[in-house]
């Protein structure tokens, strides 16, 4: 039987374990997409790991899911996401330049 096209993917970025269902694999990172919502939390948890910058080739930050200002924890975490994204190595995409999932892909 011809493999899935995730089989494939996971069999082409395996580098350690097997992949057999309940098992743990440690995969290469190609890329790594990163917004708003969910950068702030890996940054913190990248510091926590002490990680001195981010390494697959291509990582970018972008700010376009939590744009509505309501108070100034917005306009903070937006801060903190630009100096975290130049620090740690990732491209910082700021507001407004478009949806994330279409702007990566299409660049």
């Amino acid at each position: 039987m011809p493999l899935s096209l995730t089989r494939k993917l996971i069999d082409s970025h395996l580098v350690t374990g097997k992949p057999v269902a309940g098992e743990e694999i440690g995969l290469r990172v190609d890329q790594a997409l990163l917004t708003d919502t969910n950068g702030t939390m890996a940054f913190l948890q990248f510091e926590a790991m002490g990680f001195p910058r981010v390494r697959p080739p291509r990582v970018v930050t972008y700010i376009d899911h939590n744009v509505y200002q309501v108070d100034s924890r917005n306009s903070d975490d937006h801060r903190y996401l630009q100096t975290a994204a130049r620090r740690y190595g990732s491209w910082f995409s700021k507001p407004g330049n478009g949806i994330c999932h279409q702007v990566h892909f299409e660049s």
